[in-house]
C-alpha cells in the first residue's frame, strides 16, 4: 500500500505521527507531500518535518490512499490549496481510500465529496460540513472515506484505516505490538 500524506503548515502533530508510525509498522509505504511546496513543514506545536516532495503535479493513480491530518491552521492551509482539492477529488473519482481527521473533513466537504456520506469531525466543526449524516462516533467509515474526531482519536483512526486497507487481523497485530487498548 502506498499512502500519500498531505502536509500543510499548522498540522496537528499527533494526527500525523500516530498514523504515520502505525502505517509504517503495518508495512505500508508513506509519502509526505508539502502543500506549500516548501519541503520543511511546521506543525501547530513546533514539530518540523521534511516532506518528500511538493504536492503539485502528483498523480493520484500512483497511491492507494490519501491522508489529511487536522489542526486548525493546517486545515485552513489545506482548504486554500487548489492542488489539495484536485487530489482529493481524483482519489474519490478513482474510489481510493481518503482518510481525514479532526477538522480535515472540512476539506472533503469543500471539495463536495461528502454530500451522500456519513462522517465525523472535530467537535464544533460539524456546522460547516455538507454531508448526508454527521456522527459523534470517534471513527466513521463510509465507503472509501474514513473520518475521525481529533488528536485523542488518532490511534483508533490509524487502526481503523489499517483495518480497511490491510484487514482487521493486521490492525490487531499492530495494536498488540504497541500495547494499545
Amino acid at each position: 500500500m502506498q499512502i500519500l500524506f498531505l502536509m500543510a503548515d499548522g498540522f496537528e502533530e499527533t494526527e500525523f505521527v500516530t498514523p504515520f508510525d502505525y502505517f509504517q509498522r503495518a508495512g505500508f509505504q508513506v509519502a509526505l507531500a508539502s502543500v506549500s511546496g516548501n519541503l520543511t513543514v511546521s506543525g501547530a506545536h513546533g514539530l518540523k518535518i521534511q516532506a518528500d516532495f511538493a504536492l503539485s503535479g502528483i498523480d493520484a493513480a500512483k497511491f492507494d490512499a490519501v491522508l489529511l491530518p487536522g489542526g486548525g491552521p493546517g486545515v485552513k492551509n489545506l482548504k486554500a490549496s487548489a492542488d489539495v482539492e484536485k487530489i482529493v477529488c481524483d482519489f474519490n473519482d478513482l474510489d481510493k481510500w481518503i482518510f481525514a481527521i479532526c477538522a480535515a473533513p472540512l476539506v472533503l466537504s469543500k471539495a463536495g465529496i461528502l454530500v451522500d456520506r456519513k462522517v465525523t469531525c472535530f467537535p464544533g466543526c460539524e456546522g460547516e460540513l455538507v454531508c448526508n449524516e454527521f456522527s459523534e462516533e470517534r471513527v466513521v467509515v463510509d465507503g472509501n472515506i474514513v473520518t475521525s474526531r481529533g488528536a485523542g482519536t488518532a490511534e483508533e483512526f490509524a487502526f481503523g484505516c489499517i483495518a480497511q486497507m490491510g484487514g482487521v487481523e493486521l490492525a490487531e497485530k499492530i495494536r498488540h505490538q504497541v500495547v494499545a487498548r
